[in-house]
């Protein structure tokens, strides 16, 4: 038999691999001579870096950069063998790199474009940016300062780049703007439609995970209106009405506003430049599953991208998740066979994730026994 496992990471617990090998090593005690392919995932969030690196090959690297509240990290990216950058904000600017308070208005990106900068010195010009689990809300203002956009007040002085600094832009001057992004090409892994402002915006829907809260959040989103007219003030490019421009704070709309580049689903990203319709065209059964399925899941995110596929190829996709919680259901309707929670225990979260790999690979153990008892379905 042959199974293709392609599991996301269970946040908190297991990374993408760690969940694939448990899952392979639980079919493998029951179906010994089974054919394996684990294929680790990710959307554009964390772990998006090392899913590339482990599907490709080539090279991670590691670089000191600016942390979200401005201090000096350690944060990787990769460099597959044709010489695509693959970078993920949540490596240099994540919501979990924040120490203490969360903050949305002082977090900054200035590290996500530190990585970058570094990429395009290696000789990188064709990129993958994942926006997931960012900390900030400047537009992408920081990143695109330490590419070399100067964001300017009154005065003529940088202002501080991040989401409160906004309110004191005057003029955006790209005179020293890196020559070799003229070059190069930018995919932005993003899975959300939200626009840069209003009440669908970055601020409004994503401000308040990020540490803002009532009045800071009409504020956050006043700046970031007042940056993007400032951009097309200067790049003749309106990143209001971009669909899924409030990804990441805003990320997404900043670098369309300066750089070349598009947006594509981050998992049809990685599915598509694996082959995984191909993949997937003599395999028995895959599984997939992520820390929790619930009514959010159909909107585009891991399992669906997979489903897209195993629904199109006649294949069942079982899927196993921490939780199966309230509207989870939906996710038959686009293609999922059979889900189960791998949660063994009705206990707070912070008591039972030391127990996330016995418990996930418990699961497909059950499901795998099922499957040699009744035969292949």
């Amino acid at each position: 038999m042959k199974f293709i496992i392609a599991i996301d990471s269970y946040k908190g617990s297991l990374t993408s691999i760690q969940a694939c090998g448990a899952a392979k090593q639980a079919i493998l005690s029951v179906f010994r001579d089974a054919e394996i392919i684990t294929v680790p995932i990710a959307d554009g969030g964390e772990g998006t870096a090392t899913a590339f690196y482990h599907a490709f090959g080539g090279r991670m690297e590691k670089v000191t950069v600016t942390s979200p509240d401005f201090t000096n990290i350690s944060a990787s990216y990769a460099i597959l063998p044709d010489n695509t950058a693959v970078i993920e904000m949540a490596e240099a600017s994540g919501l979990t790199l924040v120490r203490g308070e969360k903050n949305a208005g002082e977090a900054t990106s200035l590290g996500t474009g530190e990585l970058i900068r570094d990429a395009l010195g290696k000789g990188c010009r064709s990129f993958i940016i994942g926006l997931g689990g960012s900390a900030t809300n400047d537009g992408g203002a920081g990143a695109l300062a330490a590419l070399g956009v100067k964001f300017l007040d009154k005065q003529g002085n940088p202002i501080k780049p991040n989401g409160n600094g906004l309110c004191k832009l005057y003029t955006i001057d790209t005179d020293g703007l890196v020559p070799e992004l003229a070059e190069s090409v930018f995919t932005i892994a993003c899975d959300v439609e939200n626009t840069l402002c209003g009440e669908n915006g970055a601020s409004h829907i994503y401000g308040e995970q990020k540490g803002a809260s009532g009045n800071d959040i009409i504020r956050l989103d006043d700046n970031l209106y007042h940056y993007a007219k400032s951009v097309e003030k200067t790049t003749g490019r309106d990143i209001l009405g971009i669909k899924g421009g409030g990804a990441a704070g805003g990320m997404c709309a900043g670098l369309m506003g300066f750089l070349n580049a598009e947006t594509q689903s981050g998992i049809k990203l990685l599915l598509e430049r694996i082959k995984f319709k191909e993949l997937i065209t003599d395999a028995d059964y895959i599984f997939s599953g992520e820390g929790k399925a619930d009514a959010q899941t159909a909107n585009g995110k891991v399992i669906i991208g997979i489903a897209d596929y195993t629904k199109q190829a006649g294949k069942p996709l079982i899927v196993v998740a921490g939780q199966l919680a309230d509207g989870y259901e939906c996710i038959f309707e686009k293609g999922v066979t059979a889900a189960f929670s791998t949660t063994h225990y009705a206990e707070p979260f912070e008591q039972i994730k030391h127990r996330a790999e016995k418990d996930l690979s418990d699961t497909v153990k059950n499901i795998c026994r099922i499957i040699r008892a009744v035969g292949k379905i």
